[in-house]
């Protein structure tokens, strides 16, 4: 059964919204706030996901030149967000 996008967790969501705003390089990193409002989730709760996922390697972060914390899919990720539909 595959899954649908309402049936996953805000963790899974997550990934899946990074995936699909292609956010899959340093170059299209997305900050937590962005993703936080796209979610309509509270920014905190997504910065826990996101520093558990860049744990786990689905993640990796890095800085824009303002300083800013960015968030970007590892292949890891993508190859995660795959088998949540497969």
């Amino acid at each position: 059964m595959k899954l649908s996008e309402y049936e996953a967790s805000l963790s899974e969501r997550l990934l899946i919204l990074m995936h699909n705003l292609c956010a899959t390089s340093g170059e299209m990193a997305k900050k937590s706030e962005d993703l936080a409002q796209i979610l309509q989730t509270d920014v905190n709760t997504v910065n826990q996901s996101l520093d558990r996922h860049v744990s786990d390697g689905y993640v990796a972060d890095c800085r824009d030149h303002e300083g800013n914390r960015r968030f970007y899919l590892t292949s890891k990720g993508i190859i995660r967000v795959s088998s949540l539909f497969s």
